[in-house]
């Protein structure tokens, strides 16, 4: 879980894109298996998965899944759609125990959660700026826990950045722009460092550190890139720096909502997953 100096910064996984205002309502379910992993984890798979239905169902088969493993088992799925897709507003959750007979009769059944809700979809058939788009790299692809991370983002073109990190806490934080540095301009095709050199001078640092109990865990950075300066999170808590966007329910509505108003050609995005672990 990604650690500033003050404060600890985790993050959770979310689902990408979408777009369009009114978007339609669809009956969609999602649901995990109660192997190796807690109720906790089980309802965010599970919700994750049912998001996913619900994307499935109104764009269709232009979706691909990644699968990000956490703690070797799968902890959730980022959608990507080339008429782009997402969920901006749930109701009516409900969740259901069902017993699963094994495939060996020796062995004893298995018990999966499964939930159904009401989802609401936004989609878009607008097309992305080919020429507009966004790359991050890390210091490194695996930090031992308490280990410092540096971001490095370039654009093709002048935009203003929001960087986000997405912890293995399940929560949504926004690392940039903060209070320490408010000013999230950066010129095309010019590296630009968060922390930067001065900034670490000055003792701001991300530390990475794992969950209580835990020996590997899977975060990832979002970087989303608009050509003009958008506010995000003015109704996050601004702790002690980094904005946190409250329960993970209100972080995915959040976004998705924020990213629904702007033109698909008027944004570019990345996200690099890393892991942590202690030895």
């Amino acid at each position: 879980m990604l650690r500033s100096i003050r404060t600890i910064v985790g993050l959770m996984l979310i689902t990408t894109p979408l777009l369009c205002q009114q978007g339609e309502w669809v009956q969609c379910s999602g649901e995990a298996l109660l192997q190796n992993i807690t109720n906790e984890e089980a309802q965010v798979i599970a919700l994750r998965r049912a998001r996913l239905d619900a994307i499935e169902q109104v764009c269709g088969v232009n979706l691909q899944a990644e699968t990000l493993v956490h703690n070797f088992v799968m902890a959730g799925d980022f959608i990507h759609s080339v008429s782009y897709g997402n969920v901006v507003e749930e109701k009516d959750h409900s969740w259901k125990y069902e017993t699963i007979p094994a495939e060996n009769p020796a062995s004893p059944p298995v018990i999966a959660l499964r939930l159904t809700m009401n989802a609401r979809v936004v989609t878009v058939t607008e097309k992305p700026d080919l020429y507009f788009t966004v790359t991050t790299a890390l210091n490194r692809a695996v930090y031992q826990s308490g280990d410092e991370v540096i971001i490095n983002i370039q654009s093709t073109k002048e935009c203003y950045i929001t960087v986000l990190c997405l912890a293995a806490n399940d929560s949504v934080y926004i690392l940039f722009p903060n209070r320490f540095r408010d000013d999230n301009f950066i010129q095309a095709n010019t590296t630009v460092e968060i922390p930067s050199a001065p900034d670490r001078n000055a003792g701001l640092h991300f530390r990475v550190v794992n969950l209580a109990g835990h020996k590997t865990d899977a975060e990832m950075i979002k970087v989303i890139a608009t050509r003009e300066k958008l506010s995000f999170g003015d109704d996050s808590k601004p702790g002690s720096g980094f904005g946190a966007l409250g329960t993970p329910r209100m972080a995915v509505t959040s976004l998705a909502q924020w990213l629904s108003a702007i033109p698909v050609s008027e944004r570019a995005e990345t996200a690099v997953v890393y892991t942590v672990v202690t030895e």
